[in-house]
């Protein structure tokens, strides 16, 4: 059975569930580890009051995002008379109108202008008690809006509609930019005004980057200061293969913006994501005694990704967390590796919830929960094991499968990857994802073809499949 700690002011619960609650005892000598799975997940707290926010707001102004776009209409048109030819902008292949009048060409919209339409909205959601922050970048960045007040949001209004003359050079420098917002972030004066914000950087770009490892570098520090960066991809030359993991690192949420209309949309969940936090900095501490190995951990919920637990301290663990909103809290899938134990009840680990108290210092459990395991002799009888938490594990292993497959692809390695999207596609049809696992199939068929990966395609699935556990059954 699930077992809940209640938390001080009974604000939030950790519930935990073995995939296999009682399990047989080892009988010699030759026996091997056993894998179980553990089932964290966070529940309560929606009666608190949500925290203002601190948002940095670090964007792509690089040439790339000035390109004119078309209908897929207009470029028949165009094309039909000769008028586009394809060039290279900033690394990204585009279309060139050549000899078409200029009236015609301002008509067409870019995803600079989509981008200015989105901060311009967000701005009228800001508050007197939030604070902000905006960071423009191409080949190098610059600090458009320092962290102010929510009170001066016209500000922001005003910057918005000057992002497109903005000349910060050639290329996409977005460590820099990152550099940048976290620093602004890290401005917020709540030493002198006493208010604690949930902080949130929304980071937006169409194009590969230069100083990748900078930008490892630059999430791994936000970790540590509970700073969650959300990603949002323009368009098909974006690289999902750095941003995904800069948001599952640090707390913060992927977004894949197939075409710029969406831009705003995806503005609006984040800031109602940031709008909904009651609690930051929450953590889940580990401890688990000699011998069993935490090999694996997953986040399950908002969505589904690779979890950093953090460095091995003796079997401790310090699971950060980030920003905490009860419409969307947090669940966690460990796998471990257990010694060979005779018959009895063993603890398998002890474990804490903690998070910042909104009104100053840190609230933490009173007490300690310990998560239990039975262990059956031969002449007992075993229990079945948990199908919830199975099924999520299933649903963790179509995920690594499709990202193997991905992977695969990417590395010219076509066949591995054929095989890898066909399994795949049968443990999601197995779990009734249909529409997912055909996209899968149509994908191994195109490269049995000979065919390749669409880039849009690479990215549908990538972001897709992170949505497996988007509801978990009870």
């Amino acid at each position: 059975m699930p077992t809940t700690l209640p938390l001080s002011n009974d604000t939030l619960s950790l519930t935990s569930s073995l995939s296999h609650p009682v399990i047989p005892a080892g009988n010699g000598a030759l026996d091997q580890p056993r894998l179980v799975h553990l089932l964290l997940e966070i529940t309560g707290g929606s009666q608190g009051k949500s925290l203002p926010m601190n948002l940095g707001l670090v964007v792509d102004v690089s040439e790339s995002m000035r390109i004119r776009l078309v209908s897929d209409a207009q470029f028949r048109h165009l094309a039909s008379q000769g008028l586009a030819q394809e060039i290279i902008t900033d690394g990204v292949p585009a279309w060139q109108i050549n000899a078409a009048s200029s009236e015609v060409v301002n008509q067409l919209p870019r995803r600079i202008d989509y981008l200015r339409t989105a901060l311009i909205k967000l701005a009228d959601y800001l508050t007197v008690m939030d604070r902000f922050s905006l960071v423009a970048f191409a080949g190098r960045s610059q600090v458009i809006l320092p962290n102010l007040s929510g009170q001066e949001r016209d500000r922001l209004r005003m910057s918005a509609g000057s992002l497109e003359y903005l000349n910060l050079g050639e290329g996409t420098q977005m460590d820099e930019g990152m550099r940048l917002g976290l620093e602004e972030l890290a401005r917020t004066p709540e030493d002198t005004d006493g208010i604690a914000r949930a902080s949130q950087l929304i980071l937006l770009t169409d194009g590969h980057t230069r100083g990748v490892e900078q930008c490892y570098a630059l999430a791994r520090q936000a970790r540590q200061l509970s700073l969650p960066i959300s990603t949002m991809g323009i368009g098909s030359e974006f690289n999902e293969d750095l941003l995904i993991p800069l948001a599952d690192l640090t707390g913060g949420h992927a977004h894949y913006i197939e075409n710029p209309q969406q831009i705003e949309a995806a503005f609006n969940t984040e800031l109602g994501a940031a709008r909904a936090v009651r609690f930051r900095n929450l953590e889940i501490k580990l401890r688990f005694p000699k011998g069993v190995e935490l090999r694996h951990v997953h986040r399950i919920l908002p969505e589904l990704g690779l979890f950093d637990p953090g460095p091995n301290q003796d079997g401790s663990y310090g699971l950060l967390l980030g920003n905490y909103d009860p419409s969307a809290p947090p669940a966690l899938l460990l796998e471990l590796l257990l010694p060979t134990w005779q018959s009895g009840t063993y603890r398998l680990a002890q474990a804490v919830l903690a998070w910042d108290d909104p009104q100053g210092g840190l609230g933490r459990a009173n007490q300690r929960q310990d998560i239990l395991i039975q262990v059956n002799s031969p002449d007992q009888s075993i229990p079945g094991p948990s199908q919830r938490v199975l099924n999520l594990v299933e649903k963790v292993h179509a995920f690594q499968l499709g990202s193997q497959a991905l992977d695969d692809a990417a590395r010219g390695d076509l066949q591995a990857a054929t095989l890898r999207l066909r399994q795949a596609a049968t443990r999601l049809l197995d779990m009734g994802e249909s529409l997912l696992a055909n996209e899968m199939i149509r994908q191994a068929e195109t490269l049995e073809q000979g065919g390749g990966l669409d880039p849009n395609i690479t990215k549908k699935l990538r972001y897709q499949t992170r949505r497996l556990t988007r509801q978990l059954e009870n």
